[in-house]
């Protein structure tokens, strides 16, 4: 029988590794309140037009891609605490000033703030696992993922509250939020932990099926060509997994960024009703985030990641049929949609996040680094896109390209899965 913590499994429940009792964590909820659950609502609502509120966001999004570079500097200083610190500070800045500045300064704001948090982010999964076993990864990655989904709910129920009449005072709190964050990441987050340049993990096969390689970029200095250099280098785990990620994710990207300006301007909601469904459904997603650590530690992180491609499929292809429909109850079913769209992101979140954790053990924060960064690009490319595509030819053709998207991800997993050695598997 399943103890209560196991059947509860909430984001400050004590963890096998007590990862539940460390007051940094806390720090990533208000990242998480901050990034995931204010910006992506009042950042749209807070410009006009769908094309100018995907290249906000896709502003946003883009500055991540510095993250290689955030993520190589802690793992050569072992400054993660110092990464999550001042991230949070760069983007508690941006934040309170984006709602009193217009235009290009706005996009530049937006930039700010992005690289920010994603600066704290890429620090994350390497604290959670610092000095831990490896067979309390999984758990640990997961239980990280549930205090950002936490913060996040407390973020989209007040973005839902402040929406319609308060935005200002919505980018105010999220400020707040990420000063806070700083204090905490500062006061109690794991303290420097420097690797040795050419440290790397024992050469053997990682549990879950999925097998680990080295990087041999160690400088903290990037540009292009070494960033060419460096892909190449690569493993084919963590090279497919970059691949599946930006193939996938980057019309998913579209639809969260698009939804509020959808249902209030398509089909004419209250504000309140899109950030209501996106609290329900992150909600309900912390209860996920436990039978995906599971899920992720028995199949594999990268099938996990698939199972939660499959489910987002299902649901982008009923929304393109509901939104052919202009009666107001296929607004209500397309919300209904996206509130299990939410509950579906823990089979992303945790299978991609533990599938990069495992696939470089000996940079890990390089590893996280990449995949921020390819979450950025997707992001940014799909804000971008999205918003045009609502722009000129409606939320139909948005949810179709995204089904058609996540598809040809699908596709790719079982291709490349194909073509693996048998004890790769």
């Amino acid at each position: 029988m399943l103890s209560p913590t196991r059947r509860f499994p909430l984001p400050w429940r004590r963890s096998p590794a007590h990862v539940g009792a460390e007051p940094w964590l806390f720090a990533y909820a208000l990242l998480g309140l901050a990034q995931s659950g204010l910006a992506p609502i009042l950042m749209p609502l807070a410009t006009h037009g769908g094309t100018s509120s995907g290249l906000t966001y896709a502003a946003f999004a883009l500055s991540g891609l510095a993250a290689p570079m955030f993520g190589t500097w802690a793992d050569r200083t072992g400054r993660h605490r110092d990464l999550l610190t001042l991230g949070c500070l760069l983007a508690a800045v941006c934040l309170g000033l984006f709602f009193f500045a217009s235009g290009g300064v706005r996009i530049l704001l937006a930039a700010g703030a992005g690289l920010g948090a994603m600066a704290a982010t890429t620090a994350g999964n390497v604290l959670a696992i610092q000095g831990q076993p490896e067979d309390a990864w999984d758990d640990r990655v997961a239980r990280l993922q549930r205090f950002i989904s936490a913060g996040q709910v407390i973020g989209l129920v007040v973005a839902g509250i402040l929406a319609r009449t308060h935005l200002a005072a919505g980018f105010l709190f999220g400020a707040a939020a990420l000063l806070g964050g700083a204090g905490l990441g500062a006061r109690s987050a794991p303290g420097r932990q420097a690797r040795a340049p050419h440290a790397k993990a024992a050469p053997r096969p990682l549990t879950g099926g999925e097998a680990g390689v080295v990087s041999t970029t160690r400088h903290h200095h990037a540009n292009a060509r070494e960033l060419v250099a460096h892909l190449r280098s690569l493993g084919p785990t963590l090279r497919h997994l970059l691949v599946l990620w930006l193939v996938g994710y980057t019309f998913m990207s579209g639809i969260a960024v698009m939804f509020p300006v959808v249902m209030t301007r398509q089909f004419h909601m209250d504000p309140t009703l899109p950030s209501a469904a996106y609290a329900i459904g992150v909600g309900l997603s912390l209860f996920a985030y436990h039978p995906a650590s599971g899920l992720a530690h028995r199949k594999g992180g990268a099938w996990t990641m698939v199972a939660g491609f499959g489910a987002r499929l299902v649901l982008f292809a009923a929304m393109t049929a509901l939104g052919l429909l202009r009666a107001d109850w296929a607004g209500l079913v397309i919300l209904s949609a996206f509130v299990l769209m939410q509950v579906s992101w823990p089979l992303l979140s945790v299978g991609a996040n533990v599938s990069v954790v495992r696939s470089n053990p000996g940079a890990r924060g390089e590893s996280i680094g990449l995949f921020n960064a390819s979450t950025s690009l997707a992001s940014s490319i799909g804000s971008a896109l999205g918003g045009v595509i609502f722009g000129l030819y409606g939320f139909s053709t948005l949810s179709g390209v995204a089904a058609g998207a996540v598809a040809a991800a699908i596709g790719l997993a079982v291709v490349w899965r194909g073509g693996q050695r048998p004890n790769a598997a």
